[in-house]
């Protein structure tokens, strides 16, 4: 027991060197310079800020960007959810490396809920985590995602625990009850993640994974009398798993009610089309010509943004001929991908030696297992290729339940991050405990002979074939559209070369494990544990080369070159000139349009300004439409007025009627960081009666990103318009004596109010109740889970 003991803190210490050892630059204090979490930090700071001074009465809404939103995509800090102090006891560390270790640690739990040696499982959470995808998405600074992909093997853990106990345990009702907390546990950090379209993705390996169980238990008669135990396993899961969902349901009802007015499922005012619009959904949809980089990772060029060896390329070479400074800089930033998408960040490169391994399991493993996860493997393909198999995609889009509220479909091939693995460390732990005679040595030889030929054959096709130009190319000279083709070639062959050596190896190491050496033949004959052990140590070497494969392809996306100090990282915030004019108006509201950046794909203004524009995949659909309506038209009219002015009052002469941006209250233009701003004299102010009288008067008072009070003066009242964008679900208006009044939509986006005769005082105030319902139902389901847990545990430690 204790040398088990001991075997487990050692592979735990293990993980923690791994992910360590591929991040090294955090232990200097360094970050990863990630472009995503740069916007979240201009998007979310005005939430922040009012966070930190009002810590008991977070933000609900901001704004900040697209001239007003709810804070529940940007940044949702919660109350209510008692689990949330585990979830962030869990992450404790520096990051990226937390996130790699938390993966480590669920996909060895994942692969010991499937039998599989510990030892051996090791390797698996190595295939798991140090899969190509995982780097790529933690660069560019998809945390969530990543944080959801590494609690995935968690839950799904916890579901083959649960069910295998059911079946096989003497008292199988307590050990599928603590299986059943432990993955209600699992799916309550997963989705606390906050990533729906991973949670969804881990939804349907359940299925399938659930329905192989049933076929199981009742293709045999001698296991029928085991569907009993499945179902009531089945009812753990199930009512147990909605305690774990609804421990967030202080993030889940809000993020659900928004939805229905996100341009990601709703609609104008409950009007219009439904979900994130399939064209959008499949704007990136992977090619078939690309399905062979899971195992040759530049077999379409890699990133669109790839590094190459200047002294081995034939564009740097040219480039350098024709006088280009700093080739070492330019090498690294090359357009290389040519496949059929807009652009990515890299391939869903699995591993050569995972692919190794799972062409051997399709012929050692039997049973279950395989087909369950062959089939959702296949259902994942299907699904990535989205525009490519449009037919099977709109089926999706218009009859699953949720799809069609996702975008980017190739996501769906994180689901072969954990079945290809499972699959093949499964067949390797077969060979390890049953791997006597020649038969096993003919697989294993005939999968390393077929993985090394599909490599050689694809490349081939691919060499004879492909065009190497891609749509990067568009309006390049002749010249150096062939350079980047010769390099994307070269690129192919050495990758393809690269895998074929890593299945060489990984095959060899095999080979060379299942042979007996003369002098052991009748040792291994009377002691078959002597022949596992030697089996066990060639494994442990396969999975040292799967590690050296996985960490050589991370480094392409995820290196040195990422990292930066945080006073680095801070610099791009750092106050423009521009920035300094504008903030010394002391108003309390007013909305600026930055010119200087890509304005509705780019959230850096809103670090300091209340942002006309933004980034978001998830804005108001109210405001899109306004947006492609109105706001783009007037844009396009300010630019084209800039054109041919030299100064700022040039600029501000020549500045055209924009209505729409005026109602927006848009009072400054910025053109550049360093010039003064255009001043919108036009600017309609916080909110205005729509027939005033004589003497009617109107003025925001006090601002807060939840609370607007305005004091207004009317003889006869009437309608009140107001440069805040419309939301029906949460915002309320009341009169300093508790009198409510109905807000209304007006001009397409802006809210209004009938405001009655007198004197008074106005508040606006954003308290939706899913916010407070949330909480309450977070709160008592977060205590029943910790109760749950802490029973479950105690029977297991004090049975006899």
């Amino acid at each position: 027991m204790k040398k088990k003991i001991l075997t487990y803190i050692l592979i735990v210490l293990s993980f923690v060197v791994m992910a360590y050892a591929f991040v090294p630059q955090v232990l200097s204090g360094k970050i990863v310079n990630q472009s995503d979490i740069s916007g979240h930090i201009g998007m979310s700071r005005e939430t922040a800020l009012y966070n930190e001074e009002h810590p008991s009465e977070p933000a609900r809404w901001t704004g900040s960007m697209f001239s007003g939103m709810p804070t529940v995509s940007i940044l949702n800090k919660t109350r209510g959810d008692l689990t949330q102090l585990l979830f962030d006891a869990l992450q404790l560390g520096k990051r990226p490396a937390s996130y790699l270790l938390i993966s480590l640690l669920g996909a060895f739990l994942l692969m010991l809920a499937f039998g599989i040696n510990p030892l051996i499982a090791v390797g698996g959470a190595i295939a798991i985590t140090f899969c190509s995808f995982n780097f790529q998405i933690i660069q560019v600074g998809h945390n969530t995602k990543m944080l959801a992909i590494a609690f995935l093997p968690w839950v799904l853990a916890g579901v083959v625990f649960t069910y295998r106990k059911a079946i096989k345990h003497r008292r199988w009702l307590l050990s599928s009850l603590l299986g059943a907390t432990l993955f209600s546990l699992a799916l309550s950090f997963q989705i606390k993640a906050n990533h729906p379209q991973i949670s969804w993705y881990l939804a349907v390996m359940i299925l399938f994974y659930a329905v192989s169980e049933l076929i199981y238990t009742l293709v045999s008669a001698e296991r029928k009398k085991y569907l009993p135990r499945f179902f009531a396993a089945s009812a753990l899961l199930l009512a147990v798993g909605c305690v774990g969902i609804a421990t967030n349901a202080n993030k889940m009802l809000p993020l659900w009610e928004y939805s229905e007015y996100s341009i990601r499922g709703g609609s104008s005012s409950g009007t219009g089309d439904k979900g994130a619009g399939l064209e959008y959904a499949t704007a990136w949809s992977y090619g078939w010509e690309e399905l062979p980089n899971l195992v040759i990772p530049n077999y379409n060029g890699g990133s669109s943004s790839g590094a190459i060896n200047p002294d081995k390329s034939k564009t740097c070479d040219l480039l350098r001929r024709a006088g280009q400074k700093n080739i070492t800089q330019v090498s690294r930033n090359l357009p290389l991908y040519w496949g059929p998408q807009p652009f990515t960040a890299g391939p869903m490169y699995l591993g050569a030696v995972t692919f190794f391994l799972f062409l051997l399991s399709l012929m050692l493993c039997r049973g279950r297992d395989k087909w369950w996860m062959i089939g959702v493997s296949l259902l994942a393909i299907l699904l990535a290729l989205g525009s490519n198999l449009m037919g099977f995609t709109r089926f999706f889009y218009e009859y699953v339940p949720m799809y069609s509220k996702w975008r980017t479909v190739t996501m769906s091939l994180v689901i072969l991050q954990f079945t290809l693995p499972v699959l093949g460390f499964l067949a390797l732990d077969k060979l390890v405990r049953e791997g006597t005679g020649k038969t096993y040595a003919r697989k294993v030889l005939t999968a390393g002979v077929v993985s090394v030929g599909f490599c050689l054959v694809v490349a081939a096709v691919q060499s004879l074939t492909g065009s190497f130009s891609g749509a990067s190319d568009a309006g390049q000279p002749d010249i150096l559209v062939d350079a980047l083709a010769a390099d994307r070639k070269s690129l192919l062959w050495k990758d393809t070369l690269r895998s074929v050596l890593f299945i060489a190896a990984a095959a060899g190491s095999l080979l060379i494990g299942l042979k007996v050496p003369s002098q052991a033949g009748k040792t291994f004959a009377t002691h078959p544990e002597a022949g596992r052990s030697r089996r066990v140590s060639f494994a442990i070497i396969l999975s040292l080369i799967l590690l050296v494969d996985g960490f050589t392809a991370g480094k392409r996306y995820l290196n040195a070159d990422d990292f930066v100090s945080p006073k680095a990282f801070r610099s791009q915030f750092a106050l423009r000139p521009v920035d300094k004019m504008i903030l010394e108006d002391k108003d309390p509201s007013y909305r600026v349009l930055d010119l200087s950046v890509n304005v509705f794909n780019d959230s850096h203004p809103s670090y300091w300004h209340k942002n006309i524009g933004g980034y978001s995949p998830a804005k108001l659909r109210i405001y899109q439409d306004y947006i492609e309506n109105h706001l783009s038209a007037e844009i396009n009219s300010i630019y084209s007025s800039l054109s041919g002015v030299s100064t700022v009052s040039q600029a501000q002469e020549a500045l055209p009627e924009i209505p729409c941006l005026s109602a927006l209250n848009c009072r400054y233009i910025i053109v550049g960081g360093d010039a003064a701003p255009i001043v919108n004299p036009a600017a309609r102010g916080n909110a205005w009666f729509e027939s005033p009288a004589p003497g009617d008067s109107i003025s925001l008072t006090s601002y807060s990103p939840d609370v607007l009070q305005y004091s207004y003066e009317s003889a006869g009242g009437g309608k009140a318009v107001f440069s805040e964008v419309y939301y029906p679900a949460g915002w309320e208006a009341t009169l300093e004596d508790g009198t409510i009044l109905d807000i209304s939509l007006s001009d397409e986006v802006l809210r209004s109010v009938e405001l009655p005769a007198g004197k008074h005082e106005l508040t606006m105030r954003f308290a939706p109740a899913s916010y407070s319902i949330g909480e309450n139902v977070s709160r008592a389901s977060s205590i029943l889970l910790i109760l749950l847990l802490i029973s479950c545990v105690s029977i297991q430690l004090l049975k006899p």
